[in-house]
């Protein structure tokens, strides 16, 4: 069952209906690059040199695989809780294109803390919020890569008991001080080569923004698999997500590739509004960010 649309307006809002729901890929293109799709990410290196992590303890419990089942298919992504009930990753994870039609929510499984076949909580989702510029027929068109975002609400309030990860912007000045520090940030997956079993890159660099904001450039070693996954900084109140991982491989006009992200500052005031309804006395930040918490059940 659908929960009311009054979250958002109709502009924002897709509550679409399908059967099946999409292929485990990530697509890549973007603003600044070169005319044509760039390489599947299935091509992409293997994650072998990524850190296995205990998924059953925070921060990597709010962190799970968004598991995709159908009548003939089955297909899974990444995805982050940043609330009790919201789940962050890509769109292009709950669309199936022969069907021209994103996945039921019913179908839409977040299983968090998930490590070889154990997991730490589990919901199905009852809202799925994609972009509305999303253009699932379009698939790898430059247009689309700034639009690979999708908000899940779940039907059970899950981040209670796994912790949610706090999420805040990405300017400028924070990126210059990051990457004059020697800092690194990091990206937490279940990439196709490891499927049942969370890994996190630990040294990923940004190396700036693409076009005019939309998407960041990074370095963070990823296949399939790890579309969706959050992007974050280490700060003193824990882990910070400030992009959701999107491409790989993505051809720029210089003749070189990066990986591309989706900046949670593109999205922000609309995660906050998913919190707010979903969540009784929700506290942000007066930039809109919010802290992270940990288990509470």
């Amino acid at each position: 069952m659908y929960m009311s649309a009054t979250l958002l307006t109709s502009s924002t809002i897709c509550q679409c209906r399908a059967w099946l729901a999409v292929f485990g890929i990530l697509f890549a293109i973007g603003l600044p690059f070169q005319t044509g799709n760039a390489e599947s990410i299935a091509n992409a290196p293997s994650t072998l040199s990524r850190t296995l992590v205990d998924a059953s303890e925070y921060p990597w419990s709010a962190v799970g695989r968004v598991n995709i089942s159908g009548v003939s298919t089955r297909s899974h992504c990444t995805g982050s809780l940043i609330g009790e009930r919201i789940v962050l990753t890509a769109a292009h994870c709950l669309y199936f294109r022969p069907t021209k039609r994103y996945s039921e929510p019913e179908l839409v499984h977040f299983v968090a803390g998930y490590q070889r076949g154990e997991f730490v909580a589990h919901s199905t989702a009852i809202q799925i919020i994609p972009s509305p510029d999303f253009d699932g027929e379009l698939w790898a068109a430059p247009s689309n890569m700034e639009h690979d975002w999708a908000i899940i609400i779940l039907k059970d309030p899950i981040g209670r008991k796994t912790g949610y990860l706090g999420f805040q912007t990405l300017d400028a000045e924070t990126l210059k001080r990051v990457n004059d520090t020697k800092q690194f940030f990091s990206l937490a997956g279940y990439p196709h080569d490891r499927a049942h079993a969370i890994s996190v890159d630990s040294a990923c660099h940004i190396m700036g923004f693409l076009g005019h904001g939309e998407l960041l450039s990074h370095s963070c070693e990823i296949v399939s698999g790890d579309s969706g996954a959050p992007i974050a900084i280490r700060t003193a109140t824990g882990l910070q997500v400030i992009g959701l991982n999107s491409a790989t491989n993505v051809p720029l006009t210089d003749g070189t590739v990066t990986n591309t992200a989706v900046p949670i500052h593109t999205i922000i005031a609309l995660i906050e509004r998913a919190i707010r309804h979903t969540e009784a006395n929700a506290a942000f930040l007066p930039d809109n960010s919010r802290v992270g918490q940990g288990p509470i059940e």
